[in-house]
């Protein structure tokens, strides 16, 4: 394994797109909080750090997608995977020596995000919301983040070729939707107030129920389903509004934990030749 992980960083050190990504990370969230914070001060408005710190969390998943696309189907087209079977390791740890190159591929990530973010420090100070809070959603976002590893690992050691790293991507924007999707459903106010045209012009009605609204157990199921999907809880960490961080926690660990043993059970029948 320690064998295998070698090699891998040494690909890794030498993958164009991994430094794309890290690079683009890197620059976004550093260039989007200086011109940010120098907005909000130019017009007048108090600002706190934490009000954008978190806004690059949603396309973390994406950076990690494109990253582990390219790098597996690398090894596949390279023929890799077949060598390092052939010298006698097992697929068992090829498998996860490479899902582990991809999670620490997009912990890079989350770090080149979080040390970006720090550059409004000097524009309008530490965060107000206290230290400990900062690392509890980072904390989150980690564990999504292994969450996403997890699962763009299984699709791109399972497929093969450029089906492949298009399938990779895909399921990083399926995965938005349909966090989207949920987070539209949830954010449906209890009550809401109509409009109305009179002779008088336009009236605000009263407040009634919303009948859109969720509730009651399958309101549940979505907040569950929500933490379940990891774009699910990068939403909630950009507006730093998660709900129940144990649930998301277990979700992680869940997610990651199905995918990676899933992954481990698929590839050892799968037709390599």
């Amino acid at each position: 394994m320690t064998n295998l992980l070698r090699a891998n960083f040494f690909r890794m050190r030498r993958d164009h797109m991994f430094w794309t990504c890290f690079g683009t990370v890197l620059a976004c969230s550093t260039g989007f909080m200086i011109f940010w914070c120098r907005d909000d001060i130019q017009h007048g408005l108090q600002t706190k750090l934490e009000q954008y710190y978190f806004n690059m969390a949603l396309p973390l998943g994406l950076f990690t997608a494109m990253s582990a696309a390219m790098f597996l189907n690398a090894e596949y087209s390279e023929g890799t995977i077949r060598n390092k079977l052939a010298v006698g390791h097992t697929r068992r740890e090829v498998y996860l020596a490479h899902f582990l190159t991809v999670l620490t591929a997009s912990l890079f990530f989350v770090a080149a995000w979080l040390i970006g973010g720090c550059a409004g420090i000097p524009m309008v100070g530490v965060w107000e919301c206290g230290f400990q809070v900062v690392a509890f959603y980072a904390l989150i976002a980690v564990c999504f983040t292994a969450a996403f590893a997890a699962i763009f690992t299984f699709l791109g050691l399972l497929l093969s070729g450029r089906s492949a790293t298009v399938t990779v991507v895909l399921a990083w924007f399926a995965l938005l939707l349909g966090a989207s999707v949920i987070e539209n459903i949830l954010s449906e106010p209890e009550f809401a107030s109509g409009i109305i045209i009179t002779a008088e012009g336009m009236q605000t009605t009263d407040l009634g129920l919303n009948p859109h609204y969720v509730s009651g157990a399958l309101r549940t199921f979505y907040e569950f389903l929500r933490d379940v999907i990891p774009a699910g809880q990068a939403i909630q960490v950009q507006s730093m509004a998660v709900l129940d961080p144990l649930r998301a926690l277990l979700c992680d660990l869940g997610v990651t934990a199905i995918f990676t043993l899933g992954g481990l059970a698929f590839f050892e029948r799968k037709d390599l030749k």
